[in-house]
């Protein structure tokens, strides 16, 4: 987790350095742009006193004259707009990477938070990560006056699992509870490992009577599957009990109840 964490450090110092980069890019492309604008404009005008210049030219001296400064102003700003030209191209490809950089870290970022916040062995939320996903559905019940039930599942006998048929054969009844539950879950929900052999899920928008209707099922749904081990059926039952989230209490206090 520190290394993780310092990983974290370390990219978003990159991410920050990137995106600064880049904002300083866009706005010298900006300015480059404005300057253009600028030449184009003094051209422009200079025409217009070229074109006066030639009519009121009275011998072919003048005119030679004029021609002459038309040129050398043409010249001057064709190549600077060549100049700017080119500079515009290369920051927008040096834009395009530090754009594509910037996005590349932020999905290195993404990657690394999940990493901290899920359980490796069941791949569902660790207890970081429920913390996380408690706290945004905390704020949003306080916000929109909804309901959040809880539920806390524990896995029955799992002590004499482990010590029937060995730590590996307890691995994969906690990966084939989180996965069987996870599926079962909405897609709204959070199925998080608390510690152990004990499981909480958030069901946002659910009231308790539908929430403990909904463990119910997934109870049974259980008790009529199930995987093997060396040839044995395994079958895996969960202990539960839920309970309505109150506004102003914590996650502890909940699970307490």
């Amino acid at each position: 987790l520190r290394e993780t964490l310092a990983r974290q450090t370390v990219l978003k110092a990159e991410r920050e350095q990137a995106r600064a980069a880049l904002k300083g890019l866009i706005a010298r492309m900006l300015a480059d742009i404005g300057q253009l604008g600028e030449h184009t404009g003094h051209f422009n005008d200079e025409v217009q006193h070229f074109a006066q210049a030639i009519a009121g030219a009275e011998s072919l001296d003048r005119l030679a004259e004029v021609v002459r400064h038309m040129v050398e102003e043409s010249r001057t700003v064709h190549d600077w707009v060549d100049a700017t030209r080119a500079r515009l191209q290369a920051d927008q490809s040096q834009a395009q990477a530090l754009s594509d950089r910037v996005r590349e870290l932020e999905t290195e970022l993404k990657r690394l938070s999940d990493e901290v916040s899920t359980d490796p062995l069941t791949e569902v939320a660790n207890r970081r990560g429920l913390i996380q996903a408690f706290a945004t559905e905390q704020a949003r019940v306080e916000r929109q006056d909804a309901q959040l039930s809880i539920g806390l599942l524990d896995i029955d006998n799992f002590k004499k699992l482990n010590d029937t048929l060995g730590h590996q054969t307890g691995d994969e009844a906690l990966k084939y509870l989180s996965s069987t539950v996870r599926l079962a879950l909405r897609q709204q929900d959070t199925l998080a490992r608390y510690g152990g052999e004990e499981f909480v899920v958030l069901m946002p928008d659910t009231p308790i009577d539908e929430a403990q209707q909904a463990l119910t099922r997934l109870q049974r749904q259980l008790t009529e599957q199930f995987f093997m081990h060396e040839d044995k059926k395994v079958f895996v039952t969960f202990s539960a009990g839920v309970t309505l989230f109150r506004p102003g209490e914590t996650l502890e206090v909940c699970l307490d109840r």
